[in-house]
């Protein structure tokens, strides 16, 4: 059997383009590694591609978070991280104070791509600088006004179309979950087609309860799973339909009813970041990619 030059290892498992190596050399290499365990050296990596291999997550917290905000994001993390590494990079997770985040730590990261997750309008640009002109960064559940950025939302208009289509009869409120970025609220509420009056922003589990006080029998619609569960104490669920923007339906009760997304949120981040990588500078024609609820 003829023996592999250095030169081609190192190719393949590089995964160098525009190499013509024979299919039967990549697999021989891919195999004795495997029974080898080998490990990529990011750093080593790094100085031949001039990639990191890593992408970033920053999640913008903010202080004394109920539990439906600390789970928000944890299957979507789950899901995106699983789809980043199974095509070969790594990811780097950052937690950032939403009203004065410290940015030292992005600075000692060299990131191929991030995503920034629920940042305030008013902190966007400050974070957005501190990366070079080419890593693509793409925002997630914030309404930010500035073209040159991606941002993956969910369609609320079309989740809060399907939960009316879905119900015997009007709904007469609305829970909606809280976020940094104030625009996103603001755009949520006007999508539930409510009255102000009729619509609750989640602060806390005794506000909660004072506002469904007032709805106790009544036909709700609420956002977020993990809050769901905070108000099915207080209200009959089968009175409620339920947003699932957590991606986690199957902790709801089942009486409750409920709009799905799926995976969709977290292959669409990935589609797109996956997109950008290869050329930054040719995404998609609209800056929002807006994410549909399943339709069953």
């Amino acid at each position: 059997m003829a023996e592999v030059s250095v030169a081609t290892v190192s190719y393949v498992l590089n995964n160098v383009a525009k190499q013509t190596i024979p299919d039967e050399t990549r697999s021989r290499v891919l195999d004795a590694a495997k029974q080898l365990n080998y490990v990529p050296n990011l750093a080593a990596r790094s100085l031949v591609k001039q990639k990191s291999g890593l992408i970033g997550i920053l999640i913008n917290r903010a202080e004394n978070e109920g539990f439906w905000r600390q789970l928000r994001y944890s299957q979507w993390i789950n899901r995106l991280e699983q789809l980043l590494t199974g095509y070969g990079y790594h990811v780097v997770l950052f937690g950032l104070d939403a009203v004065i985040p410290k940015l030292d730590i992005i600075s000692e990261r060299k990131l191929d791509g991030v995503f920034v997750v629920d940042v305030k309008t008013e902190n966007f640009h400050l974070i957005s600088s501190h990366f070079s002109v080419g890593v693509p960064l793409i925002v997630v559940d914030s309404i930010i006004d500035d073209a040159l950025f991606y941002k993956v939302n969910y369609d609320y208009l079309d989740a809060f179309m399907a939960a009316q289509a879905s119900a015997s009869v009007p709904f007469e409120y609305a829970i909606i979950d809280n976020f940094n970025n104030k625009e996103l609220v603001e755009h949520i509420a006007f999508a539930s087609k409510l009255e102000p009056d009729c619509i609750h922003i989640m602060q806390n589990e005794q506000a909660l309860e004072l506002f469904l006080r007032n709805h106790a029998h009544k036909k709700g619609m609420i956002l977020n799973e993990f809050a769901a569960i905070s108000a099915a104490k207080y209200v009959d669920p089968a009175n409620l339909t339920v947003i699932c923007s957590a991606g986690c339906p199957e902790i709801l009760p089942f009486s409750a009813g409920r709009i799905a997304f799926g995976d969709r949120k977290p292959e669409a981040a990935f589609q797109l970041m996956l997109q950008l990588l290869d050329n930054s500078k040719r995404g998609p024609e609209s800056s929002y990619i807006l994410v549909k609820a399943i339709n069953d």
